[in-house]
């Protein structure tokens, strides 16, 4: 689906997946479940797009899960959120609370990709991170600066056409409420990873 002219989401992905074309380069925002992955590959492939780089929320399995396939067959580089590398590597375990992603992660298991970087070393033109921990320990948004547009992740999902945030899956709810209101302030278009898009921007 055509978000505008360099935005498009991926239809089929559990998780909202995003393609961004900017700069020359095509990138991809969050990769869905295990199963996911073969959508997005199968779009990239369909529309002739050559992968360049992923970037990745948070840890959990419906946006790291596609994360396999997708890699095997582009190897874009991967940015991952800093602190939270060694669990989308498989290092370090998925943290045990709160239940519902550890459940999901158990029934899903995804094969992992070792090549990943940190967050905090992309260095993409136009694209800025956004700290937004709570749903997870180091969740990250991603910042479109010219179009005005944040890549939400989880840290503010689409309730009934507002930005809100899922109490039952947030690692840290303090946190999340913090984010949340952080992200509510901004004069952007909020593209989330669950549920359709929330323009807050103004003068436009």
């Amino acid at each position: 689906m055509k978000i505008s002219d360099s935005i498009e989401k991926i239809d089929g992905a559990m998780a909202n997946s995003y393609l961004i074309m900017i700069d020359g380069m095509n990138i991809i925002v969050d990769a869905g479940t295990p199963g996911s992955g073969k959508k997005i590959t199968g779009y990239l492939e369909d529309h002739k797009i050559k992968l360049d780089a992923i970037l990745i929320t948070h840890y959990h399995v419906d946006h790291v899960g596609g994360l396999s396939r997708i890699y095997e067959k582009y190897h874009p580089e991967i940015f991952v959120p800093a602190n939270e590398l060694s669990i989308i590597s498989g290092s370090e375990p998925v943290p045990p609370k709160p239940f519902l992603p550890k459940f999901a992660s158990t029934i899903m298991r995804a094969r992992k990709v070792k090549d990943l970087k940190s967050s905090s070393d992309m260095n993409i033109s136009g694209i800025e991170l956004v700290k937004t921990p709570g749903h997870t320990r180091d969740s990250t948004s991603y910042y479109l600066k010219e179009q005005k547009v944040v890549f939400s992740g989880d840290a503010a999902v689409n309730l009934k056409g507002v930005p809100g945030y899922n109490k039952g899956f947030a690692a840290n709810p303090e946190n999340a409420e913090k984010s949340l209101k952080a992200i509510r302030t901004m004069d952007a278009l909020i593209l989330p990873g669950h549920g359709d898009k929330m323009d807050l921007r103004t003068g436009i």
